[in-house]
Formats: C-alpha cells, structure tokens, sequence
C-alpha cells in the first residue's frame, strides 16, 4: 500500500515490510529496493511464521493501518510519512499497537542508498536520558533511528530487534533520513 508526504513516497508490503522509497525525492535513488528484487528493507511484523494481513487507510487520511492475525491474537502498525513535509528531511512513523494478545514483533532496519550501493555506515547507538537511538548515513543520507530499544547490529550490518507489545501498550518507532546533519530533537 502507498502512502506520501508530497515529497516522496513509501510502498509497505503485506510482511509489513517498506518495499520501495525513494529518498530524499520522488526521482532519488531508492533505500528500499524489495519491489524490484533489490536490497534495503524496513521489516516490522509478527514474530509468528503463520499470519492473515489485511487492512485499510484510515478515513480521509494518508495513514496506513497494517493488521495482522495470528494464533495468538490480533496486531496492527500505523505507517505514515510526518506532515508537513520538508525537501531535506522525511520522518517515518510506526506505532504498534495490540488489539488482541501479547505479540512480539520482529523488526529489521537496513537502509541501502542508492539502490543499494550504499551500506549503512558510520553506525553508532546513543543513549539520550535512558532512550537508545540509531544515528548513522547510507551514502549522501543520515538517518536517526528512535525507539528501537533493544536493536543490534546483525553479522549482514542491518539492524534488528524483537518487541512484545501487550494491548494498550504501543511501541512507537522514529526513523528520520536527512541530507543534512539532523537536528537534536526530544522525542
């Protein structure tokens, strides 16, 4: 499913995984790559092997709500690129939130610019008053990754983390990309 700020856009697939964004314009290089059989991917989804996915725009909204079921109760993540949107910088949101059941999500960040020709590099976990974020570049792009509390660096140079979400509780996730250097912000 699309979703845009005006700037650029993002497609999310049914594994919940962004499939194709462009950054930091329309005609940019893409970070994410999996439409096309390429590389780079931003992955959140259920842990479980076995899931139904579905689900809808909210109304009269670019806000996409993924929702998953499983055999241990029902997920969904609202995706949505932040308004108003900025030509140097685009913030993506995911909240995770449990409908029914405690699940835990995987999630797997590993950002190719350039339609891939750039890894992630200068990649470093800092702790803002008990907050852990990822800041790092891909290419000419800095990204700063918030909420990703337990993520490690995996053997390949992506990024992964489990969360269990228990309902009422939601997990919000920040992923900013720049072609400059990021404000410090207090999220």
């Amino acid at each position: 499913m699309p979703y845009t700020d005006g700037e650029r856009g993002v497609v999310v697939g049914p594994r919940g995984d962004y499939c194709w964004m462009c950054l930091l314009r329309w005609h940019s290089g893409a970070v994410f790559n999996s439409l096309l059989g390429g590389a780079g991917l931003y992955v959140v989804a259920p842990e479980a092997q076995r899931f139904v996915w579905g689900g809808p725009y909210e109304q009269r909204s670019l806000i996409w709500r993924s929702r998953w079921v499983t055999s241990d109760g029902i997920i969904e993540c609202r995706v949505v690129l932040a308004q108003p949107a900025d030509p140097h910088t685009a913030v993506l949101l995911r909240r995770i939130h449990a409908i029914d059941g405690h699940l835990r999500m995987r999630i797997t960040l590993d950002i190719l610019g350039e339609f891939g020709n750039y890894a992630m590099s200068h990649l470093s976990s800092v702790d803002v008053d008990g907050d852990l974020r990822w800041v790092g570049r891909s290419g000419p792009c800095r990204f700063r990754w918030t909420e990703a509390h337990d993520a490690k660096l995996g053997e390949d140079g992506s990024l992964h983390a489990v969360v269990d979400v228990l309902p009422g509780r939601d997990h919000d996730l920040v992923l900013e990309f720049s072609d400059h250097e990021l404000a410090e912000v207090t999220i």
